[in-house]
């Protein structure tokens, strides 16, 4: 087997290159996918070496399976067949094998039968049919033809293949069927829709909380590794495993003993009985590579390594990347390398972690990244008695990311609140669009450490953004994620909302028993911005606790708040547990949530916190105003997230995509590689500048009017086209840096007539004889507020809208806000209000409003623009001129390149370099 891929490696590097004896073979096809089961495969082009395990996949299939495939009962496919099914050319003829193992279990393929139209064609192994194979094979079939400028599939199937029918009318496309001849006539067009999107990421969502139901929940557990000594890692991780009352079946390998600790040992991995639902491996990185072929042997479906040293060179960068390669080949998944484990409370616990102890059964779940960060969520849980229901370390997230945990919380119901500790995102795009849906029903907290984009952690590897860390900042705040600043802050607020929930609405009320400390309060409350609708500051202090207890009462029974905030500065002889114990029971009652501050010697705070910690009915407790008045705006901004965005994305039907891609295959075409999407890390730099009329054609395509300007190369011909526009007009250079700038002698505007217009001309060109860019003659637009819009394709986020104020101080304060499309009205809209400046656009110092919804409209169609085109590597609109009443785009430029390999697109691949 090693000597059979390693042979198709070897032909697959040759292919890339192209030779004339054969076209360039399209690595960029090649991904790892996630099956309906949870399990993983591997699809790649087809080879001319895979004719044997072509024609043995045909031999297992069915006679009945032939049948439907090619109309006849086929038992062997001929010498010819196996040619031509395994030699193609990658772009008339294209082929998909789909592989676990060794074995392929699907194919699909399509035949170019008119230059825009193509047939195509599946053939899913009988043990492999219904796993979604069929579907996924058809989103990577599409998004190859899309590339070969083909925009209809058309099939023909037999009236009794039902399998093959539902797997074309239920992928979202409009499905054209008739009857001819007693076979069924498929046709559709292949662009994704707003349907097949949303049923790709329906079955993405399914296969990937699945993935994790397997690994969260093993019924058998295999633990390779362990030694006699308890302080080993395989060691700590049995200690765990039945400190947690595991009830299921538990396997040991060691070559230490045949028996460790009442269980029996065994010495190899091919000795255990199989299957074995989860394996931990705690082997050296090395060895770990030989284990996971051990463990598929013996049917391992999932895979925990705790294993450093993956990472700290590019030889253990290299056995990650063949770890997960033979994970995947296999089917399997894994969380790791350098995992700091999983567990889970409830019904059925389980730890397999390095957590100092089993927590409090709750409604939370955790996950972190690296070991030390994941080390310091648990410690911390440990130290609140933060109620939990699962945790998740997903170490350098070779395999499983926190992606794939989000799919499978967003399903369950017994969590809460989701605390997330994010050291680098390697699908921000994807991450974005599974908060957005989450968050409408669960509270999304995450830490984002900073400076965590300039020192990744070793082992993960993801694209680089080129764009600021706050642009990324704002669109998770768009996703509904609520963001804090380290992890006793992200911890702070996952235990707030786990023990009370959610306030009800923004009111806060704050409740002290001294003034001084209630002005602390008052004063972290206002610089967080929190809306303070009641504030008691006059309690007496008195070791009577019951005036506190009064004083709450009075505040939170009066339906007039959502959140109370109370200081006790603790007078010593108080019960400070009752006083919160009591205050408490008022809360629930009242629907209030409660935070308190409390102002007393170390030895007691411990103590009070250590009775919080055991008793899930306390409200948790702060030691400073700071602490509690940032938790406090941690559950407020959770709470009025949810529905932030709801909206569907906005659509415009005056579109004109085909037009659009037409303008961008044309100039793109004498460009090297622009027929074959790549990762954009790897991308070669080359782009095409885009101006005059075809950047004004490409705006057009999607409802973008530029205004009218003329390029001109003399005083003659800049009278001329003036004459043709009309005074009075514009006259700007077109250099990049001067176009816009009327203090550097760029622009000159509202030249009234020729004469004038003969002097401009000539001035101009003296005064910027430094420059040799020619000179434009444009109408004169509308006054209005100057916006700034553009877009950048991001090697890791994809298509990001920008929206500033124009100015040299929007700049220089980079008062810039961004997000990515596409977008609903609601959140076009939010993006117009978001830069601070933007209040210019609502009228200031007597001048009237702005037409904001104008401009919105305008993000609308940028956003489908830049979302539907991937080659925008750039588009720059400057100035857009804002006026009371509709806006004039006055300037616009753009990039084009070669299409990226986007991180999200319109095909399920799973996360990191395929396995290949």
């Amino acid at each position: 087997m090693a000597d059979r891929r390693d042979g198709l490696r070897s032909l697959r590097r040759r292919a890339r290159g192209g030779t004339d004896a054969g076209p360039a073979y399209p690595a960029h096809w090649e991904a790892d996918i996630a099956l309906r089961d949870g399990s993983a495969a591997h699809l790649r082009p087809i080879l001319p070496e895979d004719a044997e395990a072509l024609q043995a996949f045909h031999q297992r299939q069915s006679e009945h399976s032939r049948y439907l495939r090619f109309f006849a009962p086929m038992p062997r496919l001929s010498e010819r067949d196996l040619t031509r099914f395994t030699t193609v050319d990658h772009r008339d003829r294209v082929a998909f094998v789909v592989l676990v193992g060794e074995d392929i279990v699907a194919v699909g393929r399509y035949d170019r039968t008119s230059p825009r139209s193509a047939e195509v064609a599946f053939n899913v192994a009988d043990s492999r049919q219904g796993s979604g194979l069929g579907s996924v094979l058809l989103e990577h079939l599409a998004a190859a033809a899309r590339e070969q400028g083909i925009d209809v599939f058309t099939a023909e199937v037999l009236p009794q293949n039902t399998k093959m029918i539902k797997v074309f009318t239920e992928a979202g496309f409009d499905v054209d069927r008739t009857l001819d001849d007693g076979v069924v006539m498929v046709s559709f067009r292949i662009d994704p829709t707003a349907r097949s999107l949303a049923v790709m990421a329906e079955r993405e969502h399914r296969a990937e909380a699945r993935a994790m139901e397997r690994l969260l929940h093993p019924e058998s557990v295999l633990l390779v590794g362990v030694s006699s000594r308890r302080d080993s890692v395989g060691g700590r991780f049995l200690t765990a495993l039945e400190d947690s009352g595991y009830a299921g079946t538990v396997h040991l390998v060691s070559r230490e003993a045949l028996e460790l600790r009442g269980r029996r040992a065994w010495a190899r991995i091919s000795e255990v009985p199989g299957p074995v639902d989860l394996a931990v491996i705690a082997l050296r990185p090395e060895a770990c590579l030989d284990a996971v072929e051990e463990c598929a042997e013996i049917g391992v479906r999932s895979v925990v390594i705790p294993t450093e040293g993956f990472a700290d060179s590019e030889h253990g960068r290299s056995l990650q990347r063949e770890l997960v390669a033979r994970i995947r080949r296999h089917g399997m998944r894994l969380l790791g390398p350098g995992s700091l484990g999983m567990l889970r409370t409830g019904d059925s616990p389980l730890s397999l972690s390095l957590a100092p102890h089993m927590p409090r059964a709750g409604r939370a779940a955790l996950a972190g990244q690296s070991s030390a960060l994941s080390a310091m969520l648990l410690a911390g849980t440990d130290a609140r008695g933060l109620g939990l229901h699962e945790f998740v370390g997903v170490g350098n997230r070779a395999d499983v990311s926190l992606n794939d945990t989000l799919q499978h919380w967003e399903d369950d119901d017994e969590v809460g609140v989701i605390g997330l500790a994010l050291e680098s995102m390697g699908n921000p795009r994807k991450f974005t669009r599974i908060a957005r849906r989450l968050t409408r029903r669960t509270p999304l907290i995450v830490l984002r450490p900073p400076g965590s984009e300039s020192h990744l952690p070793p082992g993960h590897d993801v694209r680089r953004s080129t764009l600021p860390r706050r642009a990324l900042d704002q669109v998770l705040d768009s996703a509904g994620v609520v963001q804090t600043g380290g992890v006793d802050h992200l911890l702070d607020v996952v235990d707030g909302i786990e023990r009370q929930g959610l306030p009800l609405g923004p009111r806060v009320g704050i409740l002290s028993n001294t003034a001084a400390l209630g002005a602390s309060l008052r004063g972290a409350a206002d610089r967080a911005g929190l809306r303070i609708v009641a504030d008691n500051r006059s309690v007496p202090l008195s070791p009577d606790p019951r005036l506190i207890q009064r004083a709450f009462t009075t505040m939170a029974a009066l339906g007039e708040v959502d959140l109370v905030i109370a200081g006790v500065l603790d007078a010593q002889g108080e019960d400070a547990e009752e006083v919160l114990r009591q205050m408490a029971i008022v809360a629930r009652h009242s629907e209030v949530v409660l935070l308190v501050c409390v102002v007393t010697g170390s030895d007691r705070f411990d103590a009070l916190r250590g009775r919080v910690r055991v008793d899930p009915q306390l409200p948790p407790v702060h030691a400073t105003p700071f602490a509690v008045v940032r938790a406090a705006s941690g559950l407020l901004e959770a709470a009025l997230r949810p529905a932030a965005d709801d909206e569907e994305p906005a659509r415009r039907e005056d579109v004109d995509r085909a037009a659009a891609r037409e303008i961008a295959e044309r100039l793109l075409a004498d460009l090297p590689g622009a027929g074959s999407p790549s990762d954009p890390g790897d991308r070669t730099g080359a782009e095409v500048e885009v101006g005059g009329e075809d950047v004004a054609a490409l705006l057009a395509a999607y409802g973008i009017e530029l205004l009218q300007g003329r390029r001109v190369a003399d005083e003659d011909e800049a009278l001329a086209r003036a004459a043709e526009i009309g005074y009075p007009v514009a006259l700007k250079s077109t250099d990049p840096v001067l176009r816009h700038r009327a203090d550097l002698g760029g622009v000159r505007l509202g030249i009234p007539d020729a004469v004038q217009l003969r002097h401009a001309v000539q001035a101009m060109r003296k005064d910027l004889a430094y420059s040799s860019a020619p000179l434009e003659v444009q109408a004169m637009a509308p006054a209005g507020v100057p916006i700034v819009v553009r877009s950048v394709e991001d090697p890791s986020l994809g298509p990001v809208l920008s929206l500033s104020v124009a100015g040299d101080a929007t700049d220089l304060l980079d008062d810039i806000a961004y997000a990515i499309p596409p977008f609903s009205e609601a959140g076009a809209h939010r993006l117009v209000d978001a830069p601070a400046s933007a209040v210019k656009l609502r009228g200031t110092r007597g001048l009237p409003p702005a037409d904001r919804d104008a401009l919105a409209d305008l993000v609308v169609r940028v956003g489908l623009l830049a979302e539907d085109l991937p080659e925008l590597a750039f588009l720059e609109l400057y100035p857009v001129l804002v006026s009371q009443h509709g806006l004039t785009v006055v300037g616009a430029g753009a990039r084009l390149a070669p299409a990226p390999n986007r991180t999200d697109g319109a095909r399920r691949t799973l996360s990191g370099p395929p396995g290949a």
